[in-house]
């Protein structure tokens, strides 16, 4: 006999999960339309739903692919196939499903509910790699020192519930000097390969409005955008601005970087200094208009939020929206939203296998992986709306609530009614009309008033109460 045990009960029940999901979201669909099809081997669609399940397995693609395996069986080659392939467009095939995901996301959301675009980067490291494809040096701002990787630029879609990846980037030096690995020679620079490599030597405020750029050509859409100070250039915001989006982002406190307020080019902090603050146990210390000065000149009406720094009680940190109608507490509570792209962040690194999974040196291959990571966690997040929003039981939910209505208290009153009598005239013991009626006389009287008036119309003459 065949006892299954429960981490085969839960492998099985994540396989089901990961499959339905293929299937509800058209994976397929999308990989056709980012130029994956088979040349031979196994079908590109079974890969992908292997290589995305793997993580929820526990076990690694060396470790599983013995020959038993019902998906892919021993063909690793097909694998590496597929992660080198230099004309798949992974970008179109992760803005494909997020689309549909985030359509499926935006149903239990309420239409008046604001949605936001969150860009964030974190370090793709590789610390001991020769070989990667336009590998650099880049600075890990957390450990305070420099190593060797990529800055990985994210562009993600909230609604303040869910958080959907959007579409990625793999940032290597704009500086041919710090790029310890150029990028490998005679490859077809027409391929959606090549493309990427030229997005990944561009400045990473170019690279953020490229990402919009493309989640807009796919129809997804978002109120807001947010970030933090990192990107936060007046030009940047200006262009933001002028691509139908509104802007809530923390800005650096630089004396290089100055705002129109009350007829003057002034800094952050003068600005502060200047400025009547708010007393007492309020929320944020400061809220002042200005315009963003863009070549030169005041341009686009702005509003400054100055909050309290938590690490540093002395100091402040400012917030600025684009959103006019906005109320200093709106904008703190939709800046708040942006923390959840640090969440999808120490996820990915922490459980998805964001790096280590595979030693491949090509970038093209990174960026499969990284697509593949993020459809992992696009997953996760769907199924945590599924289980903690009962919406998402969709006409089951309305189906019960309508047959649970369709008898109304009055109508079951009418029923028990009906069956009194026809036991009281029935029974073994029978009663001619006029016992009948009198006990039944009786009997109402004794029940609430509020019963009795909804009794009384559908009662005769004799048997009315009183």
């Amino acid at each position: 006999m065949y006892i299954l045990s429960e981490k085969d009960y839960a492998e099985q029940s994540a396989f089901k999960s990961v499959n339905n999901f293929f299937h509800f979201f058209a994976v397929g669909k999308a990989l056709k339309r980012a130029g994956v099809y088979k040349t031979k081997g196994i079908q590109a669609m079974n890969i992908m739903l292997y290589l995305t399940f793997l993580v929820y397995s526990g076990k690694t693609m060396n470790r599983d692919a013995t020959g038993k395996n019902p998906v892919i069986g021993n063909s690793k080659d097909a694998v590496y196939r597929l992660l080198r392939c230099q004309r798949v467009n992974w970008s179109s095939f992760l803005l494909a499903v997020s689309e549909k995901a985030i359509a499926f996301t935006e149903k239990l959301t309420s239409e008046t509910r604001k949605t936001a675009f969150v860009i964030d980067d974190t370090l793709y490291e590789r610390p001991f790699s020769k070989k990667t494809e336009l590998i650099a040096k880049v600075y890990d701002h957390v450990d305070k020192r420099y190593t060797r990787g990529f800055r990985t630029l994210f562009l993600s879609w909230t609604d303040g519930a869910s958080l959907i990846p959007v579409c990625f980037r793999h940032l290597s030096s704009t500086d041919p000097k710090n790029r310890l690995v150029p990028e490998r020679e005679g490859r077809d620079k027409r391929t959606c390969a090549s493309r990427a490599k030229r997005e990944a030597v561009m400045k990473a405020p170019d690279v953020c409005l490229a990402l919009l750029a493309k989640a807009k050509h796919f129809g997804i859409h978002a109120d807001y955008v947010l970030f933090d100070s990192w990107f936060a250039f007046p030009s940047v915001i200006a262009k933001i601005k002028g691509m139908g989006h509104d802007v809530t982002a923390r800005v650096k406190n630089s004396a290089k970087v100055r705002y129109f307020y009350d007829g003057r080019a002034l800094p952050l902090k003068v600005i502060y200094d200047r400025s009547k603050k708010r007393r007492g146990k309020s929320r944020y210390l400061l809220s002042v208009d200005i315009n963003l000065i863009n070549d030169g000149e005041p341009g686009i009406p702005c509003r400054l939020v100055y909050v309290r720094n938590r690490s540093n009680r002395k100091d402040w940190i400012a917030i600025l929206t684009t959103d006019m109608n906005l109320t200093p507490e709106d904008v703190l509570t939709l800046y708040g939203r942006r923390w959840s792209i640090e969440v999808f962040f120490k996820t990915c690194k922490t459980y998805l296998r964001f790096t280590g999974e595979f030693q491949q040196v090509s970038y093209e291959a990174i960026t499969a992986h990284t697509t593949i990571v993020a459809l992992r966690y696009m997953i996760l997040s769907v199924e945590q709306r599924k289980r903690t929003d009962y919406r998402a039981l969709g006409e089951l939910f309305y189906d019960a609530t309508d047959e649970a209505a369709e008898l109304t208290f009055h109508e079951v009153l009418m029923m028990i009614m009906a069956s009194l009598t026809g036991a009281l005239t029935k029974g073994s013991v029978a009663l001619d009309e006029g016992a009948v009626s009198d006990f039944m006389a009786a009997f109402i009287g004794g029940l609430p008033p509020f019963v009795q008036r909804l009794l009384a119309p559908d009662l005769t003459a004799s048997q009315q109460p009183l």
